[in-house]
């Protein structure tokens, strides 16, 4: 029997074609779903003692997934996570934040964390709060250039002395001049 060349395909076919293309499209935007939530956001631990750098590291990169699934929401893709031997502005912080624009447009979100504050040691727990703080910041940040401090109280074997506190350095002035000021 010969076979039948039709110059229009079947009414079947049109809306499979169109059932497999909305199919491809859905597995597109699942799959870069899943690769945004896998991503790793960068973690630099600035500290000489190797074993203890890759141990925060894997503690803070295990928090941060853990904060993703309790927000429900991946982390800016342009966040990294930055933690240091101490904070100095006008005091020492346990950690701040830093939201930016880069000169070709694109936006940036830098935390910054502590592991000592005015001689303290923090503890992982500690680094894990203030991580979960900045990260909460950062995700509701609506301004475009900022920097967000985070305190501890001192503990009750260190005195608590009132200081005036001066001017974050690295705040903008009201007429939009910044300090020169640098930070050791």
């Amino acid at each position: 029997m010969p076979k039948r060349h039709h110059k229009h395909p079947a009414p079947w076919g049109r809306w499979l074609g169109a059932a497999r293309a909305r199919c491809a499209g859905a597995a597109r935007r699942t799959w870069r779903a899943i690769r945004q939530w896998r991503r790793p956001i960068p973690v630099e631990v600035l500290i000489a003692d190797k074993a203890r750098r890759h141990a925060l590291e894997r503690e803070l990169r295990c928090g941060l997934v853990r904060l993703q699934r309790v927000l429900g929401a991946p982390l800016p893709a342009e966040l990294a996570v930055v933690v240091q031997h101490v904070i100095r502005t006008d005091r020492q912080l346990a950690g701040c934040y830093q939201l930016g624009q880069r000169p070709d447009g694109s936006r940036f979100a830098l935390v910054r964390l502590a592991l000592q504050v005015n001689g303290r040691r923090l503890t992982t727990d500690e680094l894990l709060a203030v991580l979960a703080e900045q990260c909460i910041g950062v995700l509701t940040q609506q301004s475009p250039s900022v920097l967000v401090p985070v305190e501890l109280e001192p503990g009750p074997a260190e005195p608590r002395r009132p200081t005036p506190l001066r001017p974050d350095p690295l705040a903008a002035h009201p007429n939009g001049a910044a300090t020169g000021e640098r930070i050791a």
